[in-house]
């Protein structure tokens, strides 16, 4: 007798799968390490690079405003 399995979950094809690795990726450029965002995506499907570009720029975008929010208050 055969049996359906569940497909197996795959982070790579979610938005929250996706985001993580922005995240981590602009974390990592916080950090020093230059992240090529065309190298990471090279063999992405046009929907997950749409995705994680657009879940890249947010956080660099939050990046920027927190950073300049705590040079503001330093002052």
């Amino acid at each position: 007798m055969a049996s359906i399995s569940p497909s197996k979950f795959d982070s790579a094809f979610t938005f929250t799968g996706l985001d993580f690795i922005a995240r981590s990726m602009v974390m990592m450029e916080t950090n020093g390490t230059y992240i090529s965002l065309a190298a990471v995506t090279g063999n992405m499907t046009h929907e997950q690079k749409e995705i994680l570009t657009a879940r890249w720029e947010y956080h660099q975008n939050r990046r920027n405003i927190s950073g300049n929010e705590k040079q503001i208050s330093a002052e």
